[in-house]
C-alpha cells in the first residue's frame, strides 16, 4: 500500500487509533502541510486539525 493510500484511509476512518498513526506520521515527516494541496477537499478539514492541534 502506498503511503498516500494510507494517509486517505486514515482520514477517511479518523478513529482514534487513525489519529494515532497520523500523528506518528506527522511526527516522522513523512506527512506534512504540503499534504493539504494534494488530499481530496474532504479529508483536508482532517489534516489541518491534526496539523493545527497534534495533541
Amino acid at each position: 500500500m502506498s503511503l498516500s493510500a494510507l494517509v486517505r484511509m486514515k482520514l477517511t476512518s479518523f478513529r482514534d487509533k487513525d489519529r494515532t498513526h497520523l500523528r506518528d506520521l506527522l511526527e516522522l515527516g513523512l506527512v506534512d502541510a504540503g499534504w493539504l494541496e494534494v488530499l481530496p477537499g474532504e479529508l483536508r478539514p482532517r489534516l489541518r486539525q491534526l496539523l493545527e492541534n497534534p495533541e
